[in-house]
């Protein structure tokens, strides 16, 4: 397992020269052992990049993302999110908030391209998916609030070759199998900057973990760049950037 996570991150990872104010080498294998302590907790904070958390614009129905960077570039998540508006704010009746239905799904190509190059490893499967809910309501002309709740699961399995199953206490262990899931709350705020264009600030707790995250987002008609910042993580600041199209 060490060996196939060492791959997974040398892209994230890099022990470089030193220089002059700080010890990279020193710094990244600090991380490299945090990761292996807690790899999909690691893996899990990339799935949180790639998620549509946001309410669909004012006018819109649905929409579809794909997350750029990080997620796709460099950790080879290949993803699909989508969002439905299942009824307009006041559409119902005066006060009756927008209720938008979110979900996603990805797959690491670069688990299974490490598994082929690996003499012990036969199949390696890096997935996770996420659903929810995102209820949003205007308090203003040029502010909306908006709460939600989402599920996320991530799915770690190993399969190693015969003969070259490795030992614990003992035991041969012919598979592996892990995963990290928890269940968040969502609060946050958005304006307009523009047509077609918005700033948001979102906070999330995780009730399993209880830990917190926090998402500042500018999202404009195609694209979205951010920051996800995750205090507990082992990359605290993500910078982020997905593709969206809303109908």
């Amino acid at each position: 397992m060490k060996r196939l996570t060492f791959m997974l991150t040398a892209l994230l990872c890099l022990n470089g020269a030193a220089f002059a104010a700080i010890d990279w080498e020193s710094k990244g294998m600090q991380m490299v052992g945090e990761i292996v302590a807690n790899p999909s907790a690691f893996f899990y904070d990339f799935q949180q990049d790639l998620e549509g958390t946001t309410p669909l614009p004012p006018g819109k129905s649905f929409s579809v993302q794909t997350g750029l960077f990080p997620t796709l570039i460099p950790m080879g998540y290949t993803n699909l999110s989508g969002k439905y508006r299942l009824h307009a704010e006041g559409r119902l009746a005066p006060g009756v908030p927008q209720v938008d239905l979110i979900g996603g799904y990805w797959d690491m190509i670069w688990a299974k391209m490490a598994a082929k190059q690996s003499d012990t490893v036969d199949s390696a499967k890096f997935n996770g998916y996420y659903v929810g809910a995102i209820v949003s309501a205007s308090v203003s002309p040029r502010i909306r609030t908006f709460w939600g709740y989402k599920h996320s699961a991530l799915a770690a399995n190993l399969k190693f070759n015969e003969g070259k199953e490795p030992e614990l206490l003992g035991t041969k262990v012919n598979s592996f199998e892990s995963g990290f899931k928890d269940d968040f709350l969502i609060a946050g705020i958005e304006t307009p900057k523009g047509i077609n264009k918005f700033w948001s600030m979102q906070l999330n707790y995780g009730v399993r973990t209880q830990t917190f995250s926090t998402k500042l987002s500018w999202y404009g008609k195609f694209f979205e760049l951010g920051l996800n910042i995750y205090p507990e993580g082992v990359l605290v600041v993500h910078p982020v950037w997905n593709f969206h199209v809303n109908f």
